[in-house]
């Protein structure tokens, strides 16, 4: 009679384990799901490589143009990130609060209210071949500056960005973030150096 109430007990615990639903599956598909869309999406990136500078002939002759291509590890993801920012060179003015920069800097320079706007793009790539779009944010100047170190050249920049758009699962993403770095020459007067720094932010999707 023990016995035979004994596996009565045993098939009712197997019956409800079949079924169930599978709790952990969904819950990872529900996660996906609403990790990528209608959700805010936390953007947590180091990054770390090298910039080439010089002259550009477009749109405006004799603008100096910024060229760097870094890997970024971090949320959302492990990208490699290409960038450029070009502009006339004129849209900056000596500032004496060298608050935000790295020890040693010598003088910061902030954007000047009316100048000409500079185009400061980027493009991260994903390892799942997703592409998240960036450009600064030219309504929050206010908060962009770069920072010098005469003795070994060494700079430190910080540019507020807006997510615009991308490829895979960034399509039509929006949102907004702070690009902070530092940058040197690897031999005094070189146009060719190094960088690292950090993009932190809130990508929206739709």
């Amino acid at each position: 009679m023990i016995r035979r109430y004994f596996l009565l007990f045993i098939g009712f615990i197997l019956l409800i384990a079949v079924a169930a639903p599978p709790v952990q599956a969904w819950e990872r598909e529900d996660d996906h799901h609403h990790g990528w869309r209608n959700k805010e999406v936390r953007v947590d990136l180091r990054i770390a490589g090298a910039f080439f500078t010089g002259f550009a002939q477009l749109p405006i002759p004799g603008n100096g143009v910024f060229l760097f291509h870094t890997e970024a590890k971090g949320s959302p993801g492990n990208a490699t990130i290409f960038g450029i920012n070009q502009g006339p060179g004129t849209g900056s003015m000596p500032a004496g609060d060298l608050a935000g920069c790295f020890d040693g800097a010598d003088l910061k320079l902030i954007p000047i209210p009316d100048a000409e706007q500079n185009e400061n793009s980027l493009a991260a790539t994903f390892e799942d071949l997703s592409v998240l779009n960036m450009a600064v944010d030219e309504t929050r100047r206010e908060e962009a500056f770069n920072c010098i170190r005469n003795s070994d050249s060494r700079f430190d920049f910080v540019v507020p960005i807006k997510f615009v758009g991308g490829f895979g699962r960034f399509e039509g993403a929006t949102g907004d973030g702070i690009l902070r770095g530092q940058s040197m020459p690897i031999i005094p007067g070189s146009n060719f150096g190094s960088e690292i720094g950090t993009i932190k932010g809130t990508v929206i999707l739709p």
